[in-house]
């Protein structure tokens, strides 16, 4: 882009630096401008940022609304000016209804001359300069294009500087000569400019009379009071510079925001999830007509995927209950990425109810991705939301080339989901990215080079009459709804006290299933009640009470599912061995209460109703009984281990409760040491009470043992010897 600048005399330059600038500030946004003259002071700063130009705009409109009795422009322009940028600021200034004056205090040139001309009257302080609006084009090296171009953007200024001139009544040839350096100027014999020379005049030149008329400048003015004086103008002036509106405007906005924490959260009924009670379930509780607030910590993010399934099933359950809204209370510096992903593009993206998110503090990295994620971004005052380029999780650069997978394939998500919720994919982009630039109604948000990261100001920024990223400032959570318009109750999802419990159960069930199983066979096939039973009843009771804290399916009637089914099977083994039915269907009751005690509830509602996003059937149940699976290999594997080590130790001669045996136990009463007993049993014959499938009972020398054939099957009423004796194992084979 091409700059117009004017070379100042030497007399000029005397003139700026001797110039005594008028003292303004912003004004403060309360104060009313009705009725009031209002004085916008502009200076070379003003031009060259897009938001201060954007901020003369408002002022002009809130002038006009407040019905202001005029507006003075105070010039203090030298700089060079794009021709954009200068047609912007000339229409604004031309575009107010409102009388306006413009006031040189001490200079306007180049640019500066032109918008002198924005106003019904000029005056000029005693010292002031105006003029020289010549052109340079500094930017190109070729004289040709200099010249082309030159001669281009001199024809659309001085049809701008005519249009003024027209409308305002000043001299058309006056302002030309500011222009155009081709011909001489002089009035009178007086040469103000001579050929190569473009126009600039002092305040006593500006208003001396030409043609029956002022030349340029009605008259000098000391002050903007005597400016107002001779114009009539009553009232007492408000001073404004764009800027120092701005940061007031800015300063309001961030601290009207309802300081009411306690008193919302008091309106709103604020109630933490079944937070009263230790035992609570999550699915006991209805978020109906609620707004269910889940708070995005310190380290929510980086803690693993547990983190990340609390949200995905309160987001689920949320949606079945018919939830009023759902709001996630972030202050994170980031986390998982692909996790993060995962919950912005299925779970946020599949619930009917409107979804916010409120960034106090702090909204870094993945925080930044999952409230794009959301419908609506509030932040506190004092807030910042971004930089949420991917790194490694040690917090390095990734390699070059998967560094430049992992962007595009984050870019490619973020804009995607930004879009469909209403945000600047542009602004989504440059969050995870370093390369893009943002630019928004001429506005460069962001420069390249840089990963964006925007404050509270600068999110809430309208242009164009929408937010650059943030809806708006809020002091809570409370003050959100409450500028949403909604008045439902405020409910806290948060981990309940044994959900930390619970999600260690749900890592450890394939150890518990273990455990469980293995003693419940031991127990089976040792006399009385001890430790082998009381070890599976303990680990099927942490496994149930768990997986049912963790709001899986696991409750009391599948404990009795599994309860039952290991009746049958011993029924099977021991009352009636061969009948193969008991011994089938407690089995698969064993197998189905134990593979559904670990399926998500949650999940299996979500697919039962038919709702968008839910997993396969596969996919519900998969986990849990590949889970099952490898328990139960576990549990084979324990019973055989422990079927051939466990009787030759100590410990395992405390399990075995011999004192307990009677009539059909596997030792006889009053037996001394193993070495005794294995002396007394080993190669006595008996005969098979039962069909041994391969375990069963048989009698010898009158009394009654449990007894296990060494592996072939034995029929009732066959002769067997006893080939073994460990402990409480007795191993018979069948006589020939």
């Amino acid at each position: 882009m091409k700059h117009f600048s004017a070379p100042l005399s030497l007399v000029s330059l005397f003139l700026l630096l001797s110039g005594l600038p008028s003292q303004v500030s912003g004004s403060d946004v309360k104060e009313s401008w009705k009725d009031r003259p209002v004085v916008v002071a502009l200076s070379d700063d003003d031009l060259a940022d897009a938001r201060r130009v954007r901020e003369l705009a408002r002022i002009l409109e809130r002038a006009s609304e407040e019905e202001s009795n005029a507006v003075v422009f105070q010039l203090n322009l030298t700089a060079e000016l794009e021709l954009d940028t200068l047609q912007r600021v000339l229409d604004i200034m031309s575009g107010t209804k409102l009388p306006s004056f413009v006031w040189v205090d001490p200079i306007a040139t180049g640019p500066g001359a032109l918008l002198a001309l924005a106003g019904e009257s000029i005056y000029l302080s005693p010292q002031a300069i105006v003029g020289g609006a010549g052109l340079d084009d500094p930017e190109s090296d070729d004289e040709d294009s200099k010249t082309s171009s030159s001669r281009q953007k001199k024809s659309v200024l001085k049809a701008r500087a005519r249009s003024l001139a027209t409308q305002y009544g000043h001299p058309i040839e006056v302002i030309e000569a500011m222009i155009d350096g081709t011909k001489e100027f002089k009035v009178g014999d007086k040469v103000l400019a001579g050929s190569g020379e473009v126009l600039t005049l002092t305040a006593k030149e500006a208003t001396q009379e030409w043609k029956g008329k002022p030349l340029l400048a009605k008259g000098l003015a000391e002050s903007v009071e005597d400016l107002l004086r001779a114009e009539k103008v009553s009232g007492e002036p408000v001073t404004v510079t764009p800027r120092g509106f701005g940061e007031a405007t800015n300063r309001e906005r961030l601290t009207s925001v309802r300081d009411d924490a306690k008193e919302g959260e008091k309106e709103k009924g604020i109630s933490d999830d079944e937070s009263e009670t230790l035992f609570g379930r999550r699915d006991e509780g209805s978020y109906r007509d609620k707004v269910v607030v889940l708070k995005v910590g310190q380290d929510t993010l980086a803690t693993g995927k547990a983190s990340f399934e609390f949200m995905e099933r309160t987001i689920k359950k949320a949606e079945l209950d018919g939830a009023a809204a759902l709001v996630f209370e972030m202050d994170t510096p980031g986390g998982f990425a692909w996790y993060t992903e995962g919950l912005v593009l299925n779970s946020l993206q599949n619930v009917t109810y409107p979804t916010y998110t409120f960034v106090n503090s702090r909204a870094e990295s993945a925080g930044a991705i999952i409230a794009l994620g959301t419908d609506h971004i509030y932040m506190k005052p004092a807030a910042t939301i971004g930089s949420a380029l991917v790194v490694s999780g040690t917090g390095q650069d990734l390699a070059e080339d998967m560094s430049d997978k992992v962007t595009q394939m984050i870019i490619g998500t973020v804009r995607n989901v930004a879009e469909i919720k209403g945000h600047n994919p542009d602004v989504a982009e440059a969050f995870v990215t370093r390369d893009k630039e943002v630019k928004v109604d001429g506005i460069v948000i962001h420069e390249a080079g840089n990963v964006l990261n925007l404050n509270t100001i600068r999110a809430t920024e309208v242009i164009d009459g929408k937010p650059v990223l943030a809806k708006g400032v809020a002091s809570n959570v409370a003050d959100l709804l409450k500028q949403e318009g909604i008045e439902s109750d405020i409910l806290k999802a948060e981990p309940l006290g044994m959900e930390a419990f619970a999600h260690w159960v749900q890592k450890l069930s394939v150890l518990l299933i273990v455990v469980g199983l293995a003693g419940a066979y031991l127990e089976l096939n040792s006399p009385g009640f001890g430790l082998p039973g009381l070890t599976s009843v303990l680990a099927f009771g942490v496994f149930f009470f768990g997986n049912y804290m963790a709001g899986n399916l696991a409750g009391y009637e599948l404990a009795v599912l599994l309860v039952l089914g290991l009746i049958l099977l011993g029924v099977e083994v021991f009352v009636f061995p061969g009948a193969v039915l008991p011994g089938a269907i407690g089995g698969t009751l064993v197998v189905v209460a134990l593979g559904l005690a670990m399926v998500d509830r949650v999940d299996l509602e979500w697919k039962w109703e038919g709702l968008p996003g839910s997993d396969s059937w596969i996919s519900i149940f998969r986990g849990s009984f590949m889970a099952l699976a490898l328990g139960m290999a576990g549990a084979v594997g324990a019973i055989l281990l422990g079927m051939r080590f466990l009787p030759e130790t100590k410990l395992g001669s405390r399990f075995i409760l011999t004192e307990a045996v009677s009539g059909g136990a596997a030792l006889a009463e009053g037996s001394g040491s193993d070495e005794a007993e294995k002396a007394t049993l080993e190669g006595v014959e008996g005969e098979a009470t039962t069909d041994l499938m391969p375990s069963g009972r048989g009698r010898f020398e009158g009394r009654l043992y449990d007894i296990v054939s060494d592996g072939e099957f034995i029929s009732k009423g066959s002769r067997v010897k006893i080939a073994k004796h460990e402990g409480s194992r007795v191993v018979v084979r069948k006589i020939s």
